[in-house]
């Protein structure tokens, strides 16, 4: 579970109950370091990232703060992003920052 530090990176965390969160940097449940053990992001197999809208090459609009760009910048493995078909338009605004999930998959199909 990715937790959201100052200067806009993210570190995730295992956890196994919920009463290892607590508020972060957003007011967002978050894993609470000294009640959790750190995870390496190259020991990650599947990274799963939000978003708001996706085109069908994998660009999203997320929630502004790119902290799901900078993280897959050198992730070497398999990133999904879950969404409802409607949330999958044709065409996004893309800037040079920006990255693509590998796969977004839908209630209707995979993209």
């Amino acid at each position: 579970m990715p937790k959201c530090l100052p200067n806009r990176e993210m570190v995730f965390y295992r956890i196994h109950h919920f009463h290892q969160l607590e508020k972060g940097l957003y007011d967002i449940p978050e894993p609470s370091p000294g009640k959790t053990i750190k995870v390496k992001k190259y020991d990650i197999d599947l990274l799963i990232v939000p978003g708001v809208v996706f085109d069908p090459n994998g660009y999203r609009i997320g929630f502004g703060g790119g902290y799901y760009d900078r993280f897959l910048v050198d992730f070497p493995n398999e990133s999904i992003s879950l969404a409802s078909h409607f949330q999958v338009i044709q065409r996004l605004p893309i800037d040079s920052h920006d990255l693509p999930v590998k796969y977004i998959v839908t209630e209707t199909n995979k993209e």
